[in-house]
């Protein structure tokens, strides 16, 4: 379930560098883990919503482990789960306009390659 909306961060979260991806497709950083069970691993995000001034919203992805070498999931597995969550918090895009999702990389900003950039 999303948290409240809360004024985006402006500075760090700005310039922050793509999540790092492998050849065969895991993400190459062990992201900061909220929840770590032998069924699913839960990672933190923060989605940007449009609006008069930024926004984000605080997001739990769930991941199976079987999409995951340790802590690092499938690029594929990690973006089902933010479209998942995205669709939860959103409401499926009534009632916020997302525009870009970031999760943690030990304690930094990354960005989830999900959305054009605008």
């Amino acid at each position: 379930m999303p948290k409240e909306v809360v004024p985006a961060p402006p500075a760090a979260a700005s310039c922050a560098p793509l999540l790092p991806v492998t050849d065969d497709q895991h993400v190459a950083a062990d992201l900061d883990v909220a929840l770590s069970t032998p069924l699913t691993l839960v990672v933190h995000a923060q989605l940007e919503v449009a609006g008069a001034e930024p926004r984000s919203l605080d997001l739990a992805l769930v991941i199976p482990r079987s999409q995951c070498r340790g802590e690092r999931p499938l690029l594929s597995a990690l973006l089902d789960a933010a479209r998942a969550a995205i669709a939860r918090a959103t409401w499926g895009g009534t009632r916020h306009q997302p525009r870009r999702l970031l999760t943690r990389v030990a304690g930094r900003p990354h960005l989830i390659p999900l959305f054009e950039p605008t």
